[in-house]
């Protein structure tokens, strides 16, 4: 064949490869713009998600002490030396027990000088009634002017008065002889003694305090806690662990927003001891052990205790709308009642942007 012809053929074949090359070039990169959509759409969008947690793990442990349901203070009436302290703290008295003496001495003196003086009056308004007796007769036959009988009728009515003060001072004088002796009003603990022989005893002045029967513990929590009575409270001492509940909470406030609060505790704990108090969240108390969630976890439009959150669905990826009944504040997170339970995962950032059923990349985050 001619040269010509074989020259042709070789630019045919050139052009046609050039051409084969290029489609194959512009296939590629089609496939490639398409398939990238593809793939984000399949993996999904990063979403930070945080794993709800139980209530029972905000749990706190608050330190108290036991006290004493029933506490009474001692004072002596009446002013005086004491002369003797029968008990120390810690001892247990009976009801009726002498605990402490103050110096008889300048009391029965007090006494004796008020006995003789009723003795005196007593005589005195006996003659009174003798004369009055032997003047109303005289009186009676004339005897006796108006003036006359009338002065020995005041003279009678003088002497039962000063009778009757002498009897009071004599009474007054045997009360603050009995109560010398300071004695235990019920049964109960010496909790403390605030007196030595030798020192004056005022009147009323506290001088030594009984705890009588039953137990409580004192516990000072934040107001936040919102501890009601009959709320639930496990307490340790040791290693023993006890079911115990609220009894009632204090009204006032104290500094630092604190509160005291009153818990049960066995009749044979002891005064002054030591007890650590687990607080449970009030859900726990009445057997509903709830979940909380961050706060940020909520979307936006809640009203009142109603809200939702975005949770993962069972195959970890998926997101869906979660209606939940919400509760207290605590912290940074929120008891949720219902809606939710324990190990579900919630989307803390991005909520408002992903729509309920995308699928996202969960990036798991500490708290």
């Amino acid at each position: 064949m001619p040269r010509s012809f074989f020259v042709k053929q070789s630019l045919f074949e050139s052009r046609s490869v050039r051409l084969v090359a290029v489609a194959v070039s512009l296939a590629a990169v089609t496939a490639c713009s398409r398939t990238q959509p593809d793939l984000v759409a399949e993996k999904g969008r990063p979403a930070y998600v945080v794993p709800v947690r139980d209530s029972a793990s905000t749990a706190l442990e608050y330190v108290g002490e036991v006290r004493a349901t029933q506490r009474i203070e001692l004072a002596f009436p009446i002013s005086g030396l004491v002369a003797q302290v029968l008990v120390e703290p810690g001892a247990a008295v009976r009801q009726g027990q002498i605990l402490a003496m103050l110096d008889e001495e300048p009391l029965q003196a007090q006494f004796t000088v008020a006995a003789s003086d009723v003795a005196r009056t007593e005589a005195q308004a006996t003659e009174a009634g003798l004369r009055v007796e032997r003047a109303r007769a005289a009186h009676s036959a004339g005897a006796t002017s108006e003036g006359e009988w009338s002065a020995v009728q005041a003279e009678l009515i003088v002497a039962e008065a000063a009778l009757r003060s002498a009897r009071a001072q004599r009474d007054l004088a045997g009360w603050s002889l009995g109560h010398a002796k300071l004695r235990a009003p019920a049964a109960g603990v010496v909790a403390t003694r605030i007196l030595e022989p030798g020192q004056t005893a005022g009147p009323g002045a506290p001088v030594m305090t009984i705890d009588g029967s039953g137990r409580e513990l004192s516990v000072r929590v934040p107001e936040h806690l919102d501890l009601q009575p009959g709320q639930l409270v496990q307490l340790r001492r040791g290693t023993s662990l006890l079911e115990s509940r609220v009894l009632r909470v204090s009204g006032r406030l104290e500094v630092g927003g604190l509160r005291q609060v009153f818990l049960s505790v066995p009749d044979v704990a002891q005064v002054g001891s030591t007890w650590a108090a687990t607080v449970f969240p009030r859900a726990m108390a009445t057997n509903k052990v709830g979940v909380q969630v961050p706060l940020r976890a909520l979307l936006p439009g809640q009203t009142g205790d109603a809200g939702s959150v975005l949770r993962l669905k069972a195959d970890g990826r998926t997101t869906e709308l979660a209606a939940v009944q919400l509760g207290t504040v605590r912290g940074g997170w929120i008891e949720v009642a219902t809606g939710l339970q324990a190990g579900d995962q919630v989307v803390v950032a991005g909520g408002a942007s992903i729509t309920p059923g995308a699928k996202v990349i969960p990036v798991v985050v500490s708290q």
